[in-house]
């Protein structure tokens, strides 16, 4: 039984570690809570069966439907249902858990339209056997998280609104440093890791002076780096733009909500009022009107003046960054890889990668995932990491060998010993050095 600062928790056996499922890390953003900072969560009476996974946030664009769907959609024992009541999150506990233990907390990718702490490839019994307290967590998704509109303004705030969904990844790591002591963690040694989407959410609180002293050190797969292909950071004015595209599809004319007090409280009451089902239709017809107008993802991190500053490759060359040590990379078949030479040498999101590494003043790890994956012609694809990193292969359907196995224990080494000290080597000797100006040392993953 563990006794947290909301009530008592029960978690269920998992291999190696006990797991606690579907903890809620803030009040459910329903109601007058939509398009609102995560509020804490209310204390609950009695024992909390921290037994099944928590609802997913609302989902956008169909991965089902996608070369995604045989990888990480196959199994219905990770499904869970889709609610605006999503903000819950996980936690792995070794069983032999002695002392205060080390704790990585993981954000999910998706384009920040889709995604959840309980997709397949983060079963993570295998990591918390390392010796590491692993959280996963959901956070808010497409609109629903990261809408920016002046009609979202709060008193104190920023005039737009938006990045709700990285004020939630702030509210679980709170809840996280505030509560993991209970769980035998350390509240002074946590890490933060991220995909793609993830990725990009961790390298924006970097550069957020709202998250100083959360964590100690960040991993940023496929996701990060200075100048990132995959999306800069948006100023507020043009983010503001998707806003606009919803409320027309809302069937409200484009600027009506300039034009009258009338027309802002209409704009208001569909914001806040529409039923979760139309509000879908709505926000689905929205994205593809983004999309046909080529605005690049709709939704992602902006320019706030609140949460985070000023354009955060500004502030990285201003050396403006949380001062924490580092692990990124990439694959061989990634997102930006070129299509006619898919090599490091060439891969954007490589060079973006080291760039980041040598404007940071503390100790930087960069690997390249370069394993072609069995089962199929996709190679080193985007996320296919996300198996070796967790330890999860056995529940890949493709035809894994040997050395897969081998090369998941070496990542699961070099990412649990970075979680307990900031140095993937940890006791061992110095394979993986970090990049430098003098030593550019990349870690062949493969």
């Amino acid at each position: 039984m563990i006794s947290t600062k909301y009530g008592l928790l029960e978690g269920v056996p998992g291999e190696g570690c006990t797991v606690y499922k579907g903890i809620p890390y803030a009040r459910a953003p329903i109601g007058e809570r939509r398009w609102r900072k995560p509020q804490p969560p209310e204390v609950w009476e009695g024992v909390f069966h921290a037994d099944h996974y928590g609802c997913k946030s609302i989902q956008f664009g169909n991965p089902r439907d996608t070369f995604y769907k045989k990888e990480f959609y196959s199994n219905p024992a990770f499904d869970v249902p889709v609610s605006e009541d999503c903000l819950y999150l996980n936690i792995w506990v070794p069983e032999e858990a002695r002392g205060k233990l080390p704790v990585a907390v993981y954000v999910h990718g998706g384009a920040f339209l889709g995604g959840a702490g309980s997709n397949l490839p983060f079963a993570c019994d295998k990591l918390a056997q390392k010796g590491v307290i692993v959280v996963t967590l959901n956070y808010r998704l497409g609109a629903l998280g990261f809408l920016c509109h002046p009609l979202l303004a709060a008193e104190g705030e920023n005039t737009a609104g938006g990045n709700l969904g990285l004020w939630d990844q702030l509210a679980a790591i709170t809840w996280v440093k505030e509560n993991i002591a209970a769980f035998g963690g350390d509240a002074d040694n946590i890490s933060v890791f991220g995909q793609s989407a993830g990725a990009m959410s961790l390298q924006a609180l970097a550069v957020s002076p709202r998250a100083a002293g959360l964590f100690r050190r960040m991993v940023l797969q496929s996701g990060g780096g200075y100048h990132n292909p995959l999306g800069e950071y948006r100023p507020i004015e043009q983010a503001e733009t998707f806003g606009n595209d919803l409320l027309e599809a809302l069937g409200l004319p484009r600027h009506a909500w300039k034009e009258s007090e009338a027309g802002r409280e209409a704009a208001r009451k569909a914001l806040w009022e529409t039923p979760t089902e139309d509000l879908c239709t709505a926000l689905n017809k929205a994205l593809g009107m983004a999309f046909l107008q080529h605005k690049g993802i709709p939704y992602v991190p902006v320019v706030d003046g609140e949460l985070i500053p000023e354009d955060g490759n500004t502030l990285i060359e201003q050396g403006k960054v949380l001062p924490i040590s580092y692990i990124l990379g990439c694959n061989g078949n990634d997102l930006t890889a070129a299509a006619e030479d898919p090599c490091m040498e060439n891969s954007r999101m490589h060079k973006a990668n080291t760039a980041y590494a040598l404007r940071m003043t503390q100790p930087s790890y960069v690997y390249y995932f370069d394993r072609k994956l069995p089962g199929d012609e996709a190679g080193s694809f985007h996320s296919a990491e996300l198996w070796y990193v967790f330890g999860s292969l056995k529940y890949c359907w493709r035809p894994l060998e040997s050395e897969d196995y081998a090369l998941s224990n070496r990542m699961l080494s070099y990412w649990s010993n970075f979680f307990k000290s900031g140095d993937p080597n940890g006791d061992g000797p110095t394979i993986w050095r970090p990049y430098t100006e003098t030593d550019p040392y990349v870690e062949l993953l493969k």
